[in-house]
């Protein structure tokens, strides 16, 4: 019997031990994962800092970011309305996530995005009205922007560098750079889900470090006043929109050479020494319109030779030193023509192969003007060889 309660004795030390055991363990995990979580920590909400003694504080010990790794919400350094006087964010580093975005504005001292390596996705981003920033030189891990990037006045941004592994972007907006010369920095970008901006930069010479390879949606290239060319977007083959209008410098549309189709529509306008449509040339269709107005020195239409379809309106005004439509020779369909106020424009021939064999219902003679022009044919003259002055 004594045998018997010894070991039952031993065999409840034993049980004691073990849970013993499984306890401690259980408390070592449990401090480990406390621990864990005080280094990897959650700041819940969107926060705004606006001034540099604002950043410092948060970042302290005892900060409400201290020791914070991710942000739940949207972090605004800087305020939209009025300046600040941040001058660095180097103190950032240890921010890994931002769950809605970042928006850096109006510091007017800021002159590095050191501090923000760590990031290397964003839902969106905005740096804007930071007039001391010369690059952004920071951003160097940062690969993905889901959403909008917008890149705006900042006067002393001289390129794009320090975005070297950005790969994709939703909508890129470059605007109101007023010293920014190139796109240097962006050779790794292949992907614009969406939309592209450069718009009003003055100093813009190039965008040829674009290697894009899709955008999504649209390409809006306006007032830049020093472009001289498209170079940089020879990786586009389809596109939804295009407006490329008031580029003063710019002597042709070279860079869009393999562009195939325009889903939607294609405007050019006021880009004053334009002299061709060349960089067109492999343009088969355009599924809405095509909008050729206020050119000085466009003499014709060479460029578009293999365009054979404009679903759309063709529409083409105040060209005056159009001479002639020569280029449009395949064009076989269009939804809409109104050519008005081309003073030099007295050759129509080009435009024969739409008009043989179609019969115009009176119904839709509105949708064909020709009017106010060097010539103006009337639409039974374009089927004949009164399709130019003689």
């Amino acid at each position: 019997m004594k045998k018997i309660e010894n070991n039952v004795s031993f065999k409840r030390q034993g049980v004691f031990k073990r849970k013993i055991i499984l306890l401690t363990t259980a408390l070592i995990f449990n401090l480990l994962f406390l621990s864990m979580s005080s280094n990897a920590q959650t700041y819940e909400g969107n926060i705004q800092l606006k001034s540099q003694n604002e950043i410092d504080k948060a970042l302290s010990k005892g900060g409400v970011l201290y020791n914070i790794t991710a942000i739940n919400g949207y972090l605004y350094l800087g305020d939209r309305s009025n300046a600040t006087d941040i001058t660095t964010i180097a103190s950032f580093s240890k921010i890994k996530t931002i769950t809605e975005g970042l928006y850096i504005y109006s510091n007017l001292e800021l002159k590095s995005l050191t501090g923000l390596e760590s990031l290397v996705y964003l839902p969106t981003l905005d740096i804007s009205s930071n007039i001391s920033l010369e690059n952004l030189e920071g951003l160097n891990n940062l690969k993905k922007v889901e959403g909008e990037f917008r890149i705006a006045h900042n006067t002393a941004l001289l390129s794009l560098e320090g975005l070297t592994n950005l790969h994709t972007i939703g909508t890129l907006e470059v605007y109101f750079n007023t010293n920014l010369k190139s796109c240097k920095g962006l050779e790794k970008l292949k992907t614009l889900l969406s939309y592209l901006s450069f718009d009003s930069n003055p100093n813009l010479t190039s965008i040829a470090a674009l290697q894009l390879t899709t955008i999504g949606s649209s390409l809006s290239i306006k007032q830049n006043e020093k472009l001289e060319n498209l170079k940089g977007l020879e990786g586009i083959t389809t596109i939804g929109k295009i407006v490329v209008s008031g580029n003063t410098c710019l002597t042709s549309l070279k860079g869009l050479d393999n562009l195939k189709l325009i889903s939607s529509g294609i405007m050019i306008r006021s880009n004053e020494k334009l002299t061709s449509l060349s960089g067109l040339d492999n343009v088969k269709k355009i599924g809405g319109y095509l909008d050729v107005t206020e050119h000085d020195q466009l003499v014709s239409f060479e460029g578009l030779n293999k365009l054979n379809e404009i679903n759309g309106e063709l529409y083409i005004g105040r060209n005056e030193a159009l001479k002639s439509l020569n280029g449009l020779e395949n064009l076989k369909s269009v939804g809409e023509l109104k050519i008005l106020s081309n003073t030099g424009l007295e050759d129509f021939c080009a435009l024969k192969n739409i008009f043989e064999g179609v019969v115009i219902e009176e119904e839709s003679k509105n949708n064909f003007q020709i009017k106010s022009n060097g010539y103006n044919p009337s639409l039974p003259d374009l089927k004949t060889d009164n399709c130019k002055k003689i």
